[in-house]
């Protein structure tokens, strides 16, 4: 990825894959420092991130020992390959879309202290972002894009002013 970001065209002769005279427009004004942010919740994915990533997406955290465990392992990754482990950066969605049947978090996004305590509880699990799901946002009665834009402002105030 960081090549087609960085060269006009490229070719790649690997194990799996191969492409001839690749190209990727428009090119990013990062260039290739652009960060690659890894989601997932497997330890492919941990390996992934370790190796490859500026960061780990994380997503479904149920508790910190899950978070503690799984920042260990993409840590681990990151030495095997060679790279800094302190570099990488941790990002959790406060809350997913809710699956079917699970009416309580089809409330979450409209109530604001349970956002707060679960980006507070996600901040002392070691994650330093958290993001909002629209998706969610909408579920929870949030049914266009002016109120999906007032929810989330109040949400961003809330969050800025409890958890930082």
């Amino acid at each position: 990825m960081r090549a087609c970001w960085r060269e006009e065209r490229i070719d790649f002769d690997g194990a799996h894959y191969k492409s001839v005279a690749m190209a990727m427009e428009p090119k990013s004004p990062q260039g290739e420092g652009l960060p690659i942010w890894v989601g997932g919740n497997t330890p492919p994915a941990f390996r992934r991130c370790g190796k490859y990533g500026d960061g780990w997406l994380a997503s479904r955290v149920t508790d910190a020992e899950f978070a503690e465990r799984s920042m260990d392992a993409i840590r681990e990754a990151a030495v095997k390959a060679g790279r800094d482990p302190d570099a990488i950066g941790w990002q959790s969605m406060i809350a997913p879309p809710p699956r079917p049947g699970d009416e309580a978090g089809k409330t979450f996004y409209a109530e604001p202290d349970r956002v707060a305590a679960r980006a507070a509880d996600l901040k002392e699990m070691g994650f330093e972002y958290v993001t909002l799901n629209a998706t969610a946002i909408f579920q929870s009665g949030a049914r266009g894009v002016e109120p999906m834009l007032e929810r989330l402002h109040s949400l961003h105030e809330r969050l800025r002013a409890e958890v930082g």
